[in-house]
């Protein structure tokens, strides 16, 4: 379970969002109808240990920023509409992760 990037008062208020250890046991549970979903909570199995949040201004989410300020969107089979690019531009001092596919993950082990 991850809470909101922010002030403490954001971070306690927000919802939290969830995600699974174990991918087969949520599709069990779920089925497999939404691919970016898993794929989402599949890279979150990747990047737990560097304590993730997820940002949300404006309405607009960006999936992670690490305890180390990289941010990371996970775009399966989509594409940024022009809020989210903008959002995700504004932290420019960050280093950004733009996640489509599985050869992506690797850039997440550097």
């Amino acid at each position: 379970m991850i809470s909101r990037y922010g002030k403490t008062n954001e971070k306690i208020l927000s919802p939290k969002k969830v995600y699974v250890a174990d991918l087969g046991i949520k599709n069990l549970f779920t089925g497999f109808r939404d691919k970016g979903s898993s794929f989402e909570n599949y890279v979150y199995t990747k990047i737990k240990n560097k304590d993730p949040h997820y940002i949300y201004e404006n309405g607009i989410e960006i999936d992670f920023i690490t305890s180390d300020k990289t941010i990371i969107e996970v775009k399966y089979n989509s594409d940024f509409n022009a809020k989210q690019k903008a959002l995700f531009e504004s932290f420019s001092e960050n280093e950004k992760i733009i996640i489509k596919n599985i050869h992506d993950i690797e850039m997440l082990n550097n």
